[in-house]
Parts: C-alpha cells; structure tokens; sequence
C-alpha cells in the first residue's frame, strides 16, 4: 500500500482540526458547566462529544491512526441523517430543531471525501488481529513454546 500524500495528511488534520474547534466552541461551555446539571441523554451526548474533541486532539499529531475516529464521526451523522432527518424531510415534518441538526451534520460531509477509504479497509477491516488467529506460536503461553 502506497503511503498516503502529504496533502491528504493536511487534509486529514483539517478534519480533526474542525472536530476540535467545532466541539469545544458548542459544548466546552456546557461541560464547564457541569454535566450533572443537564438531563440523563443530553449529559451522555455532551460527554460523548466531549471525548470526541479531546481524541481529536491526538488526530492533529497521529492523523493516520485516529482514522477510526473520523469514521466514526461520518457514521454516526449518516445514521442520524438517514433515520432521522431524510423520514422527518419526506414526510413534510422537518422542522427548525431537526434541520439546525442536520446543517451540523453537513460541517462533516468533506470528511467523506478526504478520508482515505482504502486505506481504512486495508488496515482496519482486512488484518487479521493476532490475537483472533489460530497460529499457535502467538497464542502460546511462553513456557509452552518449544526451543
């Protein structure tokens, strides 16, 4: 697998980049604040996002490896624009909440052009982890191993 440009890297950067200023300009404040304060879901979605800002931090000095993150970032506002706004839109009852919603989510639509795919497949999806595999010289304990 060819190395990925250094262009794509900025790009890559860029998108934590947005997930970091994004998140602490919305919801540092409320966080400061106190999550004990909100209701039980919207102290779950302010934590949930809170650790999303702090990982994406890491993403700005280890693009390649926080990719699962940015993955992440893209499912989740596929789902909700699936399962939630694109039901509410054809039925005639996206109101101002919901599409407040969904333009956040379009901050996120780049991400799906600049993360590098094949490279997520290659790496995440088609290695086997050692762990799982059935090669008896990883799985062995270290007294078992024969010299």
């Amino acid at each position: 697998m060819r190395p990925l440009s250094t262009l794509r890297l900025t790009l890559i950067r860029a998108c934590y980049a947005v997930l970091v200023v994004g998140l602490s300009l919305r919801y540092g404040p409320v966080f400061a604040q106190g999550l004990h304060t909100l209701p039980r879901m919207d102290g779950v979605v302010v934590a949930l996002l809170s650790a999303m800002g702090l990982l994406s931090v890491i993403g700005l000095f280890s693009p390649i490896r926080m990719l699962p993150l940015l993955v992440f970032e893209v499912a989740w506002k596929l789902i909700w624009v699936c399962a939630v706004a694109l039901p509410k839109w054809l039925d005639g009852a996206l109101d101002e909440a919901t599409l407040s919603i969904l333009f956040n989510c379009a901050v996120a639509l780049p991400f799906v052009f600049i993360v590098p795919w094949r490279h997520v497949a290659m790496t995440f999806l088609t290695s086997a982890d050692p762990l799982w595999s059935r090669n008896e010289s990883i799985t062995a304990r270290p007294e078992e191993v024969q010299q």
